[in-house]
């Protein structure tokens, strides 16, 4: 071989190893940065499962909370009338005059084959009744939502429309509220032995 091809060769093995040496350098550059990157995540990971546990026995009394204050009910039409009992109470109490009730059917979700989803609804069972209200203040209409909304009753509202009556400070409400229950099973009627 002529001194002339082994510098060429030379040259190439050297250009070669640059290449090569650089694109398995930046191989190992981009693993590292997944890696530190990995172990961030499972930093912040660690940091939340150590929050959660320290936070456990605070969620366990609020569990316990729950378990002793939720309403029970034997059916949703039983919940639906003790919500609307609950409701005409504080608008008496509060001087509203209640104008339209209606009772709400639960909405079905569908599934992705156009059939109703008959997985349960969740930890809650709930009922909602629609009423409407005019020329209502707002002031007593907003302290009869306030006195409606209390933690160990388990009532929300969930839709609110307000408008305006044109009447001072009066307005026209159509409120739903929903009542949150577990439903309890109904007593069975047993037949008594006799001696």
């Amino acid at each position: 071989m002529k001194r002339s091809e082994k510098v060429l060769l030379g040259l190439f093995s050297i250009l070669f190893l640059v290449i090569i040496g650089g694109g398995v350098l930046a191989f190992g550059i981009q693993n590292y940065r997944d890696l530190l990157e990995e172990n961030a995540g499972l930093k912040d990971r660690l940091i939340e499962m150590n929050e959660a546990i320290a936070q456990g026995s605070e969620w366990q009394r609020r569990s316990e909370w729950l378990e002793a204050h939720v309403p029970a009910f034997t059916s949703r039409q039983e919940a639906s009338t003790r919500l609307l009992e609950a409701i005409q109470r504080e608008a008496e109490k509060s001087g509203l005059t209640i104008g339209g009730k209606e009772f709400l059917e639960p909405v079905k979700q569908l599934g992705p084959d156009g059939l109703p989803v008959e997985a349960a609804s969740g930890y809650h069972d709930q009922a909602a009744v629609r009423i409407t209200l005019a020329n209502a203040k707002e002031q007593t209409l907003f302290a009869w939502m306030h006195a409606l909304q209390q933690p160990d009753a388990f009532l929300g509202i969930t839709r609110l429309q307000i408008n305006p009556s044109g009447q001072g400070k009066t307005v026209n409400v159509e409120v739903e509220v929903t009542q949150f229950y577990r439903e309890r099973p109904a007593a069975k009627i047993t037949k008594a032995d006799k001696p």
